[in-house]
């Protein structure tokens, strides 16, 4: 009977042991389910900004170039000289 009681006690604690492991495995998959969608996101937006940040920094090289190249024009003398 003391044998019987003490499984009755211990099983309880046991069972509710168990379903508490299952829950934090689920909760486990389903965060590694958001991670690895945010890691995706993460990666896609790093390689657009990478893109923009690239296309942007040829931009402003060839706009410079444009400016001194305008700028130079601007102060070059056309008018032949006799000296």
């Amino acid at each position: 009977i003391v044998t019987q009681k003490y499984h009755d006690i211990k099983n309880p604690y046991r069972d509710n042991r168990i379903a508490r492991l299952g829950k934090s495995l689920q909760i486990q998959t389903v965060l590694r389910a958001f991670e690895a969608r945010d890691r995706n996101l993460q990666e896609s937006n790093y390689e657009r900004v990478n893109v923009w940040s690239c296309t942007n920094v040829v931009l402003m090289v060839v706009v410079s170039c444009i400016q001194v190249y305008l700028l130079r024009s601007l102060f070059d003398d056309k008018r032949k000289t006799r000296t």
